[in-house]
C-alpha cells in the first residue's frame, strides 16, 4: 500500500498528501481513472450477469423450444452488447487520459518556455501622438517587436527541446 501511495503522491507523509490534494500541483487523474475504469467494468459485468439471469429465467418460464431459442438469441445479443460496452468504456477512459496527458505536457512545455524566455522584453518607447487633425500616419517600422528566438516553443511548431543528460 505504501508503494502505491508513493507512486501516486511521491511521498507517504500525510501532510504532503493533503497538500497535493488541495493545491493541484500534481495531477491525480492517472491513478483515480484506473479505479473508475475497474469500477465501471465491475458494474458492466454485474449487468451482464443479470441479463443472462433474466434470459435463463425467461427460457425456464416459457418452457417451449421457441422460448429457449429466443432466450438464447437475446443472451448472445446481451454478451455482444457487453463486449461493445467494455470497448466503449475503455475508449472513453483512454480519451480522458489523453486529454489529461496533453494538459500535463502543456504544463511542462510552459515551464520549459519560461526558463528560456527572459523576464522582460525591451521595447522602444511609444511615440507621442498629437491631436487627430494633425497626426501623421504612424510609422510601422518604428514600433519594435521582440525578436523571435529559435528556442521559442510557441513560435516554432517543429521545435524539439533537447535535454542534456545529467547522469553522463
Amino acid at each position: 500500500m505504501k508503494r502505491t501511495i508513493r507512486q501516486v503522491f511521491g511521498t507517504t507523509r500525510p501532510r504532503d498528501i493533503w497538500l497535493n490534494l488541495f493545491t493541484f500541483d500534481q495531477l491525480l487523474t492517472r491513478p483515480i481513472i484506473h479505479i473508475v475504469y475497474w469500477c465501471g467494468l465491475g458494474l458492466m459485468f454485474i449487468f451482464a450477469l443479470g441479463w443472462l439471469g433474466i434470459m435463463a429465467g425467461t427460457g425456464i418460464k416459457d418452457a417451449s423450444v421457441m422460448g429457449w431459442l429466443l432466450s438464447f438469441g437475446l443472451a448472445v445479443v446481451g454478451l455482444l452488447g457487453f463486449l461493445i460496452a467494455v470497448l466503449a468504456w475503455r475508449s472513453l477512459c483512454e480519451f480522458y487520459m489523453a486529454v489529461m496527458n496533453i494538459a500535463e505536457d502543456l504544463r511542462y512545455l510552459r515551464q520549459f518556455q519560461e526558463k528560456l524566455t527572459p523576464a522582460s522584453f525591451t521595447t522602444a518607447p511609444s511615440p507621442v501622438v498629437s491631436p487627430p487633425e494633425a497626426a501623421p500616419a504612424p510609422d510601422m517600422a518604428a514600433v519594435a517587436e521582440p525578436a523571435k528566438s529559435k528556442d521559442n516553443i510557441m513560435e516554432d511548431p517543429f521545435f524539439r527541446p533537447r535535454f542534456e543528460r545529467k547522469d553522463l
